[in-house]
């Protein structure tokens, strides 16, 4: 977990570097995109250039999971935010995440008003443990093990 923990710091380093973009827990996030990182440094949203056309307040704050969930919740706000660009949601798992199950059936989904919804494009990498996705709208997010 932790060369996973020192690879996504890595990379956050590199892609705040590569990109000019500030890396925040909370803080207004601009036209020129950003990072912001949960407070328990598991998930981290980035914000591409050109996402946003004004400036606005982003923070993601963890709580504890609903039923059923493999991890914490993670509420991305403001919800309901929309971007001109897609933005991408990477959580760092540990083997507690896994539960004794195999990465690949990690699912990250988004509270879409009344039920959860999948994210699309999802990527699990095995070497870095993380789960990858993108979306369009900020909302509360979990990960949740699909068998």
């Amino acid at each position: 977990m932790q060369i996973a923990r020192t690879a996504l710091a890595a990379l956050v380093l590199t892609t705040t570097v590569a990109t000019g973009c500030d890396v925040l827990s909370s803080d207004r996030i601009g036209s020129d995109g950003g990072v912001v990182v949960s407070e328990d440094g598991r998930m981290m949203l980035e914000i591409p250039e050109g996402a946003l056309d004004q400036e606005v307040e982003i923070s993601i704050e963890v709580m504890e999971g609903p039923d059923g969930s493999a991890s914490d919740l993670y509420v991305v706000e403001p919800m309901g935010l929309t971007f001109a660009r897609p933005v991408v949601l990477t959580y760092d798992y540990d083997e507690q995440t896994l539960d004794g199950h195999e990465a690949q059936e990690l699912t990250m989904v988004a509270h879409r008003e009344i039920f959860w919804a999948h994210l699309g494009d999802q990527l699990v990498d095995n070497d870095d443990q993380t789960v990858t996705a993108s979306l369009m709208a900020l909302s509360a997010v979990t990960l949740v093990i699909e068998d």
